[in-house]
């Protein structure tokens, strides 16, 4: 980054105009030349715009100033979150006066907040700020920059994003040297991601990459996240028995150190083999541990079990304990972007508790609220399943150009699914 794009940078991250920078210290056309690297400013100028600026034009080595970034990064793939608090706060004691160090500081101040809150309105402020220069971003900084985007977009359940991110950085793993704790984590979100797109095979493929590295630096916890994740995709095609050895080795080490919320999602796991085998009453059982288990976690690590409850709730037509399920966590979700996903699952299910799946007022629902969210989104595996269900309802009531516009919708939802590598049983 040469010396006018560094002035550039630290004017939009301090929200000064051209005019503000330049009063008094030189002409606005003369700045904008600065900026766009035409002219070279003298050392007399440069000074006063650096002290305007509050920072140093010259850039410290990039290794010194990334090193101890790296080892706080560390502390939260360990998810010793005490000691990666230490750290942070030692190394933002003081304002980064240099881009690089304001760089570095804003990406990894980025990752720490979702690391150890999964937080994310402010991460974008953070990020935005960082982002206009992205393409001069190169090397560990490059590398933990498209990591800390994807690991954005994947909490805003963006997975598209966070996925293409992801492999953004793996693209730096190939033109840089890493530690293979660094190309592990990678691997995992990946195929973390990847599992969230249904791109079964590409989750698979990483997912054992990244345990592979997890074995060999006796990670045991990070061992188990991946376990987890091949027991996800073994069990969407129906190989139910290496699923379930998957979720027993992942629960032996929560259960070595304790940990509900690691015991919690294995649970709920197990409760979907169960409901894919049509065991009602043991997936309940297993959805309820699950919750039970994580009593005290947040929200977003409940709500995918919570979501599963009420689709058994609904399958075992246990009306009553559905429409409690739904009224105790609907106005949790109410208002959060996050959430907005499962708060319409939420009230398709209630309109199904109250109305009934082909009644005039669930489609109604269907057809206002429901549809044009996931079409918005391109979320074409919830389209292939809501969109035969409001065909049916028009085929039923003998509306049939209605019902055959939705049934050609649901083949093109499939279609959709099968370009983009999804696969689904």
């Amino acid at each position: 980054m040469n010396l006018g794009e560094r002035i550039r940078y630290f004017r939009r991250v301090k929200n000064l105009s051209q005019q503000e920078l330049a009063a008094g210290i030189c002409s606005i056309p003369y700045l904008s030349k600065i900026e766009n690297g035409v002219t070279e400013p003298s050392k007399e100028i440069q000074q006063h715009l650096a002290a305007r600026l509050d920072i140093k034009l010259d850039s410290k080595n990039e290794n010194e100033i990334i090193h101890d970034y790296v080892n706080l990064f560390f502390s939260l793939y360990q998810r010793d979150h005490k000691t990666a608090k230490q750290k942070f706060h030692s190394l933002t004691d003081s304002p980064s006066q240099s881009v690089d160090e304001d760089i570095v500081h804003k990406i990894f101040k980025s990752i720490y907040i979702m690391m150890t809150t999964e937080e994310v309105p402010g991460v974008y402020t953070l990020l935005n700020e960082v982002a206009y220069i992205e393409n001069v971003i190169q090397g560990q900084k490059a590398f933990y920059y498209w990591l800390a985007r994807g690991q954005l977009s994947y909490l805003a359940n963006e997975y598209v994003d966070a996925f293409n991110y992801l492999l953004k950085a793996e693209k730096q793993l190939e033109e840089n040297h890493f530690q293979e704790w660094e190309k592990g984590y990678l691997l995992y979100m990946i195929g973390l991601s990847a599992n969230q797109l249904y791109k079964n095979i590409v989750a698979l493929e990483y997912t054992k990459e990244a345990l592979v590295i997890f074995e060999k630096s006796y990670f045991f916890k990070r061992c188990a996240d991946c376990r987890i994740i091949l027991a996800i995709v073994h069990l969407r095609i129906k190989n139910f028995d290496e699923s379930t050895k998957q979720l027993l080795l992942a629960e032996t080490i929560a259960k070595s150190f304790d940990d509900g919320a690691l015991q919690g999602i294995i649970y709920h796991n197990l409760g979907g083999i169960a409901t894919h085998k049509g065991e009602t009453d043991k997936a309940i059982q297993l959805f309820c541990r699950s919750l039970e288990v994580k009593e005290k976690e947040p929200l977003f690590a409940k709500i995918m079990t919570i979501y599963a409850l009420v689709k058994e709730y609904q399958k075992s037509n246990r009306r009553e304990q559905g429409l409690k399920l739904i009224e105790v966590w609907l106005e949790q979700l109410q208002g959060n972007p996050l959430y907005r996903e499962y708060e319409l699952h939420f009230l398709y299910h209630k309109q199904l508790f109250t109305y009934g799946k082909h009644n005039e007022t669930t489609i109604h629902f269907m057809e206002k609220e429901l549809i044009p969210y996931f079409e918005h989104r391109n979320e074409w595996i919830h389209l292939a399943t809501y969109y035969p269900i409001i065909a049916k309802y028009y085929e039923n009531n003998h509306k049939y150009k209605q019902a055959s516009i939705y049934y050609s919708a649901a083949l093109e939802a499939m279609r959709k699914m099968h370009e983009l590598g999804v696969t689904y049983i």
